[in-house]
């Protein structure tokens, strides 16, 4: 506390026309009215040691949720990469079972043109108008193949855009906790 002249105060008092009983009660009053406000200034006050305690447990819990979001990630980082690998290894699958299922049916498609060919060199115009038949027949599959083929490409790559659009919703949300 800052030292109070309480005598130059009371002779400052005495010179503007109080009395010397006056001058004292006032002062007394005065000492009343700084002690209760320091009492309640220093109540509402905490230590330095205080104030330090609570700066490092706020430090502890944000490293500790930092660490908590940093293991978070990192596991959703794997699940992703771990999810992609699946899905490539599903894909290839997929892949190599459509061109098995391609090359048997080209194969079976040509050895039918090829007896079919040879059965019109000895056959009527009725069997003529049978390879035509068959040719529509083939056609209708391949194009059912392709068409199949591009639903399945098309749900790939919807796949693949949800999870790269989730992967880059990790990627901001890491950006955005990391500042």
């Amino acid at each position: 506390m800052p030292y109070f002249d309480s005598e130059r105060f009371a002779s400052l008092l005495e010179k503007e026309g109080f009395s010397a009983s006056q001058a004292k009660a006032v002062i007394n009053a005065l000492n009343d009215v700084v002690d209760e406000s320091t009492v309640n200034v220093t109540d509402d006050l905490i230590t330095k040691e205080e104030q330090q305690k609570t700066i490092e447990r706020y430090k502890n819990d944000f490293r500790q949720l930092k660490t908590d979001i940093q293991r978070m990630e990192k596991n959703d980082v794997e699940d992703v990469k771990s999810a992609n690998e699946r899905l490539k290894a599903d894909i290839d699958k997929l892949k190599k079972t459509l061109q098995d299922e391609l090359i048997r049916s080209q194969a079976g498609v040509r050895l039918d043109l090829n007896l079919e060919k040879g059965r019109i060199r000895d056959e009527t115009v009725e069997q003529h108008d049978r390879l035509k038949n068959t040719d529509e027949k083939i056609a209708n599959e391949i194009q059912a193949l392709k068409t199949q083929m591009q639903g399945i490409k098309m749900q790939i790559l919807r796949y693949m855009i949800g999870t790269i659009t989730g992967a880059g919703t990790l990627v901001l949300g890491y950006i955005h906790f990391s500042h």
